[in-house]
Formats: C-alpha cells, sequence, structure tokens
C-alpha cells in the first residue's frame, strides 16, 4: 500500500470519527440547553409563585431533577441509538450500550467501587475529628438518598456515560486504541464540562479530566458503560450529599470533603482494578465487543 493511500485511509477515519463524535457531543449540549433549561426556568417561575426558597433536598426539586434526567436519558439514548444505527450500521453494543442481563450486576459493582473506599475513608476522617453527622431524622435521609441517587443516575450519570465513554469512545476507535482513546474522550468530557458550566476554573477541570480517564478505564475493562455508571451516580450522589444538602454535616472543610468523596475511593478502585482479578460476573460479555472497539478500517 503507498504512502499516499495510507494518508487517504487515515484522513478518511478521522473525518469519519470527527462528525460522529461533533453531531454526539453538540446533541448532548443542545440536549442539556433545551431540555434542562426550560425545566430548570420552570422551577423559578414556580420558586417565586409560591414565594418560598427551595433547598436541594426538598421532594420538589429533587423529583424536577429526576424528570429533567428522564428527558435528557432519552435523549442521549436516541441520539446514539441513530448515529449507531444509521451512521454506523453497528449495534448498540459496540457503544457500550450493553444487555442489562449482566449490566446491572456491573452497575452495582461499579457502586460498591466506590462505596466501601469512601465508607472507609469517612470512618478515618470521623476518627481524626472531621466527622459526618446525620442532622435529620433517619426517613427523612433515607427519602433525600434515593431521590438525589436517581436524579443523579438519570441527569448526569446516563446522559453522560452514554455520549462520552459509551459512542464517542467507540468512535474515537477509529483512529486511536488502549490508552490515547480514553485520554481524547476526557479531554473532550472536560471540555464539554467547560462549555456546559461556563466555569474554567482548573481545579474543577482537572476533577472532570479524572473522572474521564477513571470512568473511560473502566469501559475498557469490559466493553460497557454499565460499571462507569454505577461508579459516576455513586461518587456524584456522595459528593452531592455531603457537600450540597443540609441532611448531613461534615464538620471538616471542602477540601477534606473531597478526599472522603473524591481522592480516597478513586485511588483505592483504582489500585484494586488494577492488581486484583474483577469479579467474573463483571468481566463476562460478547467477545465480538471485548474492549467496545469500533473496527478501525471501517469508515
Amino acid at each position: 500500500m503507498s504512502a499516499s493511500t495510507t494518508n487517504d485511509t487515515l484522513s478518511a477515519r478521522i473525518v469519519a470519527a470527527g462528525w460522529r463524535v461533533g453531531v454526539a457531543v453538540f446533541a448532548s449540549l443542545m440536549a442539556t440547553r433545551f431540555v434542562a433549561v426550560p425545566l430548570g426556568i420552570g422551577w423559578i417561575v414556580s420558586n417565586l409563585l409560591s414565594g418560598s426558597e427551595r433547598v436541594p433536598s426538598s421532594v420538589d426539586t429533587l423529583a424536577i431533577r429526576i424528570a429533567t434526567g428522564i428527558a435528557m436519558s432519552i435523549c442521549a439514548i436516541a441520539v446514539v441509538y441513530l448515529l449507531t444505527r444509521h451512521a454506523d450500521n453497528a449495534t448498540l453494543r459496540s457503544a457500550g450500550l450493553t444487555r442489562l442481563r449482566i449490566g446491572w450486576r456491573q452497575f452495582l459493582w461499579g457502586v460498591a467501587l466506590w462505596l466501601a473506599p469512601a465508607i472507609v475513608a469517612f470512618a478515618v476522617l470521623a476518627a481524626l475529628g472531621a466527622t459526618l453527622t446525620v442532622t435529620v431524622p433517619a426517613g427523612k435521609v433515607f427519602q433525600t438518598v434515593v431521590l438525589l441517587f436517581f436524579a443523579v443516575l438519570l441527569a448526569e450519570a446516563i446522559p453522560e456515560e452514554t455520549i462520552f465513554r459509551g459512542y464517542v469512545t467507540n468512535a474515537l476507535g477509529r483512529v486511536s486504541l488502549g490508552w490515547w482513546r480514553t485520554i481524547f474522550q476526557a479531554v473532550l468530557f472536560t471540555l464539554f464540562a467547560g462549555v456546559l458550566r461556563q466555569d474554567w476554573n482548573p481545579t474543577e477541570l482537572s476533577l472532570f479530566f479524572t473522572m474521564g480517564i477513571g470512568f473511560g478505564y473502566l469501559r475498557t475493562l469490559t466493553g460497557s458503560i454499565w460499571m462507569s455508571v454505577g461508579f459516576h451516580t455513586a461518587f456524584q450522589t456522595g459528593a452531592q450529599l455531603v457537600l450540597s444538602h443540609d441532611v448531613v454535616n461534615f464538620a471538616g472543610d471542602q477540601t477534606t470533603a473531597m478526599l472522603g468523596v473524591g481522592v480516597i475511593p478513586f485511588t483505592a478502585a483504582a489500585i484494586l482494578i488494577t492488581t486484583t482479578r474483577m469479579p467474573r460476573f463483571v468481566t463476562e460479555k460478547d467477545a465480538a465487543t471485548k474492549g467496545g472497539v469500533a473496527n478501525v478500517e471501517s469508515a
């Protein structure tokens, strides 16, 4: 094969991957703008009419987040479905949307990967004087945690993992593999977060980049998005509960809180999955979709 033919083939793959990634990310931004924003405006109007200040832990606030999340998840999955079936002529498995028969177990393992180290971390912090205390009755805490969990799952974890660790990662497999593919999608995820939040604080962006790398690695290990969806949901639920909700009170500062919800669980999970074999039920997957990599020769 001549050098010019090779270059043409590479250029074609880059173009094919580029427009697919662009459409997926742009559609995600538009869904956020035209689905989340109107519902948010509705929340503000309702708040003004009622004359009361709603708090993050209130049932109506969390219910609106869940309603927003349902719409955003549907939009994200629809975009990935259309691109996968009509642009790629492939199945949803290639974009990491594997069957829930195994996916629900991967989801729970992802939750456990965050939850177990986080519990240990906050136990150690409590022993050092940075206690985490409950400020409302147990029923209220349970209600808030459950509603917040589903709000995060539907409005953040499923849409973001479906688009970035799912379709974008698969599209990038046309031009790069291994860690390069993971890094490229993490960069795109970070830029997406910056544009969406209109906040380019390096500390905040580094968190999103770390999330992109970690969740992308889970995607590579399983060929599925479900374990990263589980970890993502657990992490954001815990972080928002500790940092934003009044049902619990943390005696330490925000930096210390991030040790408990972020640094320690992420580090412990990384050590665990790189030094030990994962449970068999987590690694089961179709041989045809191992690693979720698209055929780099198909453009």
